[in-house]
């Protein structure tokens, strides 16, 4: 997603007369710095520079770049380019933006000695400082920090400074679409920060300066990632070296082997250069290359089955317990760290086939005996590589899971302080706000001297499409963020789509690292004001949000149709990973499948409920369209796939409900008419998704397939949706008994569940029920039997219910660690229906 950027200025302090020597010029200019004053000052007018960018002469890298990124910004705004300047040159600006360490900048250092220029411990090695004095006729503003990174951080604050001043927006991101100003002015500022959490990440290959400017400092899925092992594992990370020890190992031509060395040197050196660490991703131990298994058979297993392995068939594993492996894996590791001195970690992952250990008895696989055999590898990869490079960094994924295995935490004591885990938000990085992390995990690891991130929210529930999750997140971000058990937690990874609208969560995730308290609401509608102007933009906020809770609430049970082995394909906990598995025979079938008529009722309303509220976003954002003002084309088409995408889900919910419906008449008599008119209703509200597929401008990408691909795919199985319910026999729903009537259906409770569990200070109920009830009550028993305490006046609604648990006892005392039982009743008229569940409290 590119959209329009600015940029910020380091401001000179001083006026130099011609031939002054610059240390004589910076002492008359502190004696002389005065207390700020103005409210307004010139950056740029009339397309001419008012002020001038000042760093050190023995500036870094990065606090050059911080200069230039103030310089691109403020020309784009303005049309003025300032001049950079090092702290011997002359400036003959009235503004001046001087920027630096104080150990990097003598001007800096000079001010601190002159006024109150103080750098907290509190700032960390990210932290900034920007503060604004007034000398004499000149205006110097200072930006600062105790890192060359800071500095870059400080300069993209004093940025949206500058756009706040030109749109009155506020928060705001460097890269707001802004319109050329003729006038830039600035107030006095006076302002510290620091990130809240010190490891804001991205497992994409993002734009490096995208990720500087929203405050990235991670880059942890570098180089190659497919999720096979194939050609992203430890086997096939020959491709990233050029040696002749290695050459006889290779898989690929040399000449696209140098081509891809060179790409990702230039790469790591620009992520560097913006303050962004780079780490090169590996499975281990993945699959080897064939070239390995030819030449060096003697560091491998036999051969074992694996059906996503390069043949589909099987693949050699390596051999965990031979030296030979060792030797050959510290070599390797030891040539990609010489190779690239500027990579700054490796993120090193294990998981299922991907890791695989051959069959020897030595290795053991997944007992005891292997585990300790992979922590060996992980321990030969890293030792090697801090032999090269003593500060080379380390994050590990798939962590205690079903490799690497640590539950008393030995191996991860062992490990340098500061190595990265992580773990999925949910189970699957599902759109749920309670993110469900192990928390004990988390505190052990940090208590260590480690870090900890979660992988956020994905789009996966939804690909090819997005969804506007930002809700979510920010509450289950901010739960976390507020509870004091929680020690260690590093931060949380950037999540959204690309494309689209989808974009507006990667903001609200990577600046809420920074500040826990941001307005993520003002920030997106912020984002779209400038976008499509301040008459549209709150309608099309308040669609896509509503769309946000309305899709998160589907996927929590397909509403209800999620049945008798309806799992809609692969997905996690229930969830779908593709829209594909949401359409087509196999998922129509699957809803017809409903096999009682309290499930298809409940199926009923909970689509009806979810049809009214995707309709308001659908006809909200089509009206906000008509009065947009987009800023440019992309905004134009990105307004025009969520208008698609709106209505595609009220055609999908709508076909849906018809099927549901049809289920419900087979239970009466003389409604087969009634059956077959649903089932042709379903028919034609699946056949009027296929325009909006074709109209989307933008699919979310999918194993690297074409948009034209996607599309192609996503009508084909539309097609065979309308194919089979067009042959369906609509007869085979009324095979159900003709003596039902739906008032004689009996009461039953189901899907009782607690959330979090174990609890630390409250908890959630949730269960379902088949009728409106009476009365709902909750009791909690020790496990003796002995009561502890009676919720009361639950919610009896049919369907889905929850009632939020404090967890006290009937003495309002907090209940102690340990395991207990509850028990949910319901009564209504002379029915009775009840069911155990079991919680845990841990704090």
């Amino acid at each position: 997603m590119s959209i329009k950027t600015r940029h910020l200025m380091p401001l000179n302090a001083t006026r130099y007369k011609k031939g002054l020597p610059t240390l004589i010029a910076v002492f008359c200019f502190l004696m002389s710095a005065l207390p700020a004053k103005s409210n307004e000052i010139p950056i740029a007018v009339s397309g001419e520079p008012r002020a001038t960018l000042q760093i050190g002469a023995n500036a870094s890298e990065q606090e050059q770049f911080a200069a230039e990124e103030l310089q691109t910004f403020i020309q784009q705004f303005t049309g003025a380019k300032l001049d950079i300047r090092t702290n011997r040159q002359q400036t003959e600006t009235p503004t001046v933006i001087v920027l630096g360490t104080p150990e990097s900048n003598p001007t800096i250092a000079g001010l601190q000695a002159n006024i109150e220029l103080s750098l907290s411990a509190e700032l960390g090695d990210e932290g900034y400082r920007i503060k604004t004095v007034e000398v004499g006729t000149e205006i110097v503003i200072i930006l600062t920090a105790h890192t060359a990174r800071g500095v870059i951080y400080g300069a993209y604050a004093f940025i949206e400074k500058c756009i706040t001043a030109l749109t009155g927006l506020t928060p705001v991101h460097p890269e707001v679409a802004v319109t050329r100003a003729q006038a830039l002015l600035v107030p006095f500022i006076n302002e510290t920060s620091a990130p809240f959490y010190p490891v804001r990440a991205v497992l994409e290959i993002e734009n490096p300066d995208w990720l500087a400017r929203h405050r990235i400092n991670m880059s942890g899925g570098e180089g190659i990632w497919t999720g096979t092992g194939i050609e992203d594992g430890f086997g096939t990370a020959f491709k990233y070296v050029d040696t002749p020890a290695f050459e006889a190992l290779q898989d690929e031509p040399i000449a696209q082997r140098r081509n891809r060395i060179a790409t990702l040197q230039d790469r790591f050196n620009a992520l560097k250069r913006r303050g962004i660490d780079a780490y090169l991703f590996m499975y281990v131990t993945g699959e080897p290359t064939e070239a390995l298994i030819r030449q060096r058979p003697d560091v491998l297993g036999p051969e074992v089955l694996y059906g996503a392995s390069r043949n589909e068939v099987s693949y050699r594993p390596f051999c965990w317990s031979k030296p030979e492996f060792h030797t050959l894996a510290k070599e390797l590791i030891q040539t990609i760290v010489r190779t690239y001195p500027t990579l700054a970690g490796f993120h090193l992952r294990s998981w299922g086939h991907e890791t695989r250990a051959c069959n020897c008895p030595d290795c053991g696989d997944r007992t005891e005996q292997g585990q300790a055999k992979l922590w060996q590898v992980y321990f030969t990869i890293i030792d090697a590589a801090r032999e090269v490079r003593p500060d080379f960094k380390f994050y590990i994924s798939g962590y205690d899971s079903s490799w690497l295995k640590d539950a008393a935490g030995d191996y991860a004591r062992q490990l340098p302080k500061g190595t990265i885990f992580s773990r999925k938000w949910g189970a699957d990085g599902e759109p749920v706000a309670d993110a469900g992390v192990p928390i004990p995990q988390i505190r052990a690891l940090g208590e260590i001297g480690h870090r900890f991130i979660v992988l956020s929210h994905e789009v996966e529930e939804v690909m090819p499409f997005w969804m506007l999750e930002s809700d979510l997140f920010v509450q289950g971000v901010r739960q976390l963020a507020n509870d004091p058990e929680v020690v260690g937690l590093g931060g949380f990874t950037v999540q959204g789509a690309t494309q689209g609208l989808g974009y507006l969560d990667r903001l609200v995730s990577a600046h809420l690292n920074w500040d826990i308290e941001l307005d993520y609401f003002q920030l997106l509608l912020n984002e779209l004001i400038a976008r499509y102007g301040a008459e549209a933009a709150p309608h099309i906020l308040n669609a896509l949000r509503v769309n946000g809770w309305n899709m998160a609430s589907y996927f929590s049970d397909y509403a209800g149709a999620l049945t008798v082995g309806g799992t809609y394909g692969s997905g996690s906990a229930g969830l779908a990973t593709r829209f594909w598995t949401l359409i087509g025979p196999r998922a129509v079938e699957d809803t017809l499948s409903i096999p009682e008529f309290k499930i298809a009722k409940f199926a009923s309303n909970r689509f009806t409920a979810l049809l009214a509220p995707q309709q308001q976003s659908a006809n909200e954002i089509r009206a906000a369209s008509e009065i947009a003002e987009p800023f440019d084309l992309e905004a134009t088409e990105d307004l025009n796939d969520a208008i698609h995408l709106m209505e595609l889900w009220v055609l999908l919910f709508e076909s849906r409900t018809k099927l549901i419906e049809a289920i419900m008449l087979g239970y009466q008599l003389g409604t087969e008419e009634a059956i077959r008119a649903k089932l042709i209703s379903a028919t034609e509200f699946s056949k009027s998704i296929q325009p909006h597929i074709k109209g989307v401008k933008e699919f979310i990408p999918l194993f690297g397939y074409s948009h034209q691909t996607i599309e192609a795919e996503l009508l084909i199985t539309l097609n065979a949706e309308v194919a089979w319910l067009t042959n369906f026999d609509y007869k085979t729903l009324q095979q159900h008994d003709t003596d039902f009537s739906p008032e004689d259906a009996a009461l039953q409770i189901w899907d009782i569940h607690n959330y979090p569990n174990p609890l630390k200070r409250e908890t959630t109920f949730t269960y379902r029920l088949s009728l409106d009830v009476d009365e709902v009550s909750i009791t909690i028993y020790t496990t003796s039997g002995r009561r502890v305490t009676v919720l009361k006046e639950a919610s009896g609604n049919e369907g889905y219910n929850e009632h939020l648990w404090d967890g006290r006892n009937d003495d309002g005392v907090l209940l102690a660690n340990g395991v207990y039982f509850y028990r949910i009743r319901a009564v209504v008229g002379e029915q009775t229906a009840q069911l155990l569940g079991r919680l845990a409290v841990l704090r």
